[in-house]
């Protein structure tokens, strides 16, 4: 492969990063390649890894510092970033069965967390419906009994409300986990690759 090929997969590999990102990065590499010279572009390629790898490590880490510049990251992205940095860790230039166990790991961990957040998204939404059945109740009561309503009011608007703010709590609490989890394995497949740069 020669420096017009690689540059031609690189900028494949990023067609889904912004162009001011896949700009940057372009524009770095070529000067690495300029620094290098002519006849280093072999070594340098050989350094550098494959052009899927370092679009692989450039995706993970602009996904992630959109995580970090937003104020109110949303799940999803949350979890986009994570798969994102999963990809680049199956990407990396270690040992193939290191990065399956790493890759196996990160995604029964991500896994179980979804299913813990997706419990107590069930568990909300079932104490929301149960408090929304007694405050139906408690209003059925008021031809019968008055203080009965009252209290059957009272007990479904306090279980509405708790609902609420358990929701709320669900929801921050999963940014958050997701947000971490995408830029903790982040910096660890950045200092694995500073790692690997040192050792060549």
């Amino acid at each position: 492969m020669n420096r017009s090929e690689f540059f031609k997969r690189l900028e494949q590999g990023l067609n889904k990063v912004s162009k001011e990102e896949r700009d940057a990065a372009l524009d770095y590499y070529n000067e690495y390649f300029d620094d290098a010279g002519v006849e280093n572009e072999q070594k340098v390629m050989e350094e550098l890894g494959s052009p899927a790898q370092i679009a692989a490590r450039i995706k993970a880490d602009a996904a992630v510092k959109r995580l970090e510049g937003e104020t109110k990251p949303s799940m999803k992205k949350g979890i986009s970033a994570v798969w994102l940095v999963i990809l680049a860790i199956l990407a990396a230039p270690i040992a193939l069965p290191l990065a399956i166990g790493a890759a196996g790991l990160a995604i029964g961990l991500l896994a179980a967390l979804i299913g813990v957040v997706i419990a107590l998204v069930v568990s909300v939404a079932a104490f929301f419906i149960s408090g929304a059945v007694v405050l139906v109740s408690g209003i059925a009561f008021i031809a019968t009994s008055v203080p009965a309503a009252i209290f059957s009011i009272g007990v479904g608007l306090l279980v509405l409300g708790v609902s609420i703010l358990l929701g709320i709590l669900v929801v921050l609490a999963a940014r958050g986990i997701f947000g971490n989890i995408a830029t903790g394995m982040n910096k660890q497949l950045n200092k694995k690759s500073k790692g690997d740069d040192r050792n060549e």
